[in-house]
Order: structure tokens, then C-alpha cells, then sequence
């Protein structure tokens, strides 16, 4: 590893940390000095995988959290949290106590999904208890921490959005239904990307002041300050239609184009008003409005400037990876 920034990871072995371990510790492996993974355990396989690849493992004495959180973050710069908000209200406190006591320059906050400041309004009548709870922890992050605090939005997951069907799309049945229009346009991003978006967002928030300058290096830093990293950065990896997706699918598994399936968006748009509606309603609301259309409105030249530090995952890279070709049906 070089001597540039040391980063921390909490909840390094999760769905969504695993995949921004892996790229601090294979694409970006040079510019951080130190990559240190926040674990429960770290005699599981995925924690000694991340080992393998040049990563230190801190275990987390559940039973002292905050002299172990304490520990963990000493001489380190960029701090990732990647727990889920779901964690206990205590939990996440104690992390951001810690936070605010540390010395790190930056801090990146626990959202890594669709921007959910745009995503409610008025006429919902009730809102996701999930997004309040991560506002108020931005509030708190905000007000207690010294350094630059970071929300990266990532649109949808590839991995969950399209695997399975609670979204409307059946792509394993070659089956989709939407809310409204299908012609209208929503963005995914795929983990992996969304791994290497935080590595190359913590070199650029942690570069050396603008007027001293380092030297470009082949992960695109050039020494930009942290100024130029917007506390809030939403990413795109794809943005289509349920149409696209419908021919995409036709195209690469060999089967017939399905015929989507709509459903009437001021119904379901109603039915948000009734408490205990799951998150994905809202979710499935909220695309078919277009607040989860990225496609223009995202800070991708940011983090990967003309495509040249690495190539998006794409719908059609998705299906080809994960449904097999079915021919003559």
C-alpha cells in the first residue's frame, strides 16, 4: 500500500461493505495507506478473505464498544459506515460519539441507496420510518462531527432491485409489472461500482489542500480538495425503462418479449396513506413519479470522470451474469 489516506470500514463484511472493502483493497489498493474492517467477527470466511487481500481486522468488543470504537479509529482519516440503520438506536450513537471523538478527516454516513429527500411528499400522509431515522442521523453527524461528512446516494441496487420481483421485475420469469408508465426512466447502480464510487470519493475528500497539489496517479487523484466533494453525491450506474429491460432480457436470455404488466399509480399512490405500507410501495411509487431517475441529475464525472477509471455495470452486463440463456420458448 502507498502512504496516502488510512480508511476504516464499519460493517466491512455486509451486503453493502463487503463490496467497498473490496475496492479499497483491489482497484483503488494504492492510494490507501491503511484499510481497516470493522467486524463482529473476524474468523468468518468473508473477513479472512478481506485479509488475504492486504486488509486489518479489528474485532469489535461488543461488551466495550466505546473504548473498541475508540481503538478502531485511531490514525485513521476516511471513516465508512456501512451498517444498516436497522442496527439498534444505541449502536448507532455510540458509532457516531466515536466519530465526533475521532481524528479522521472524513466521515461517509450510512445511506448508499436512493435519495430519499426527494422521495416523499405531502400526499403520502405517512413516511417510511426508515428515511426519517436516516435523517436524523445525518442531523446528528452533521452537527457533532469536525470534518467533512459525506451522503453518497446510489439509486437502486442492481443486486436486489433486479433479482428479485418485489420491484416489478420477474426477470427470472420474464415477468414485469409497473406502477404508471412504462416507459418511464429509473437508475441502478450496481455494488461493486457503488465500492469503487466511496474509494474515489475518499481520495478526493482527503487529497491535500488545492494549492498544494500532488501529482496525478493512474485512480485519477490529482490533489483536489475536499471543497469539491458536495456533501451530498448521487450516483447513476444505469438508467432505463421497464421496456429496455423487457427487450434487454429478450435479447440476451432468447426469449420472447414480455408483455408488462401496469398497474394504476393514483391508486397505489393512495394507498400510502395507510400506516404499515412496506417500503417498497413507496419505493415503487416514487419510480413511477421519476424521482428515481438519475440519469442526468447524478455527480458520476465526479467519481469517474468520463468513464475512465472504470466501465458502469449495465443492465444487460446484469442479466448475462446472473439469469442463464433460455432458448426456444
Amino acid at each position: 500500500m502507498s502512504s496516502g489516506p488510512s480508511v476504516a470500514v464499519i460493517g466491512g463484511t455486509g451486503f453493502v461493505g463487503l463490496n467497498i472493502s473490496d475496492a479499497f483493497l483491489t482497484d483503488f489498493r494504492t492510494s490507501f495507506s491503511r484499510v481497516r474492517i470493522l467486524t463482529r467477527d473476524a474468523g468468518t470466511p468473508k473477513a479472512q478473505g478481506l485479509a488475504y487481500k492486504g486488509a486489518e481486522l479489528f474485532q469489535v468488543d461488543e461488551d466495550d464498544v466505546h473504548s473498541s470504537l475508540d481503538a478502531a479509529f485511531a490514525d485513521i482519516d476516511v471513516i465508512v459506515n456501512t451498517l444498516p440503520t436497522t442496527v439498534s438506536d444505541r449502536l448507532n450513537h455510540d458509532v457516531l460519539r466515536a466519530v465526533a471523538r475521532s481524528g479522521a478527516k472524513v466521515y461517509f454516513l450510512s445511506e448508499f441507496m436512493a435519495d430519499h429527500r426527494h422521495l416523499s411528499s405531502p400526499g403520502f400522509g405517512f413516511e417510511p420510518a426508515e428515511w426519517q431515522r436516516r435523517r436524523a442521523l445525518a442531523r446528528e453527524a452533521r452537527r457533532s462531527f469536525r470534518g467533512k461528512v459525506i451522503a453518497l446516494y446510489t439509486s437502486l441496487f442492481f443486486e436486489l432491485a433486479m433479482a428479485h420481483p418485489v420491484l416489478g421485475f420477474d426477470i427470472a420469469n420474464n415477468e414485469f409489472t409497473a406502477y404508471g408508465s412504462p416507459a418511464q426512466r429509473v437508475s441502478f447502480t450496481s455494488l461493486r461500482d457503488i465500492g469503487r464510487a466511496v474509494a474515489r470519493l475518499a481520495i478526493l475528500s482527503a487529497a491535500p489542500p488545492a494549492h498544494a497539489p500532488a501529482p496525478a496517479r493512474a485512480d485519477g487523484s490529482t490533489g483536489e480538495a475536499a471543497a469539491a466533494v458536495p456533501d451530498d453525491v448521487r450516483i447513476a450506474g444505469a438508467t432505463v425503462t421497464f421496456e429496455d429491460v423487457r427487450d434487454i432480457v429478450a435479447r440476451v436470455r432468447g426469449v420472447a418479449p414480455a408483455r408488462i404488466r401496469t398497474a394504476d399509480l393514483r391508486a397505489k399512490r393512495a394507498m400510502l396513506g395507510i400506516p404499515g405500507v412496506p417500503l417498497h410501495e413507496y419505493i415503487r411509487v416514487a419510480m413511477a413519479e421519476g424521482k428515481l431517475d438519475l440519469g442526468e441529475a447524478n455527480d458520476n464525472e465526479l467519481v469517474n470522470p468520463g468513464g475512465s477509471l472504470w466501465t458502469w455495470r449495465s443492465v444487460e452486463d446484469f442479466v448475462r451474469g446472473q439469469f442463464p440463456t433460455r432458448r426456444n420458448e
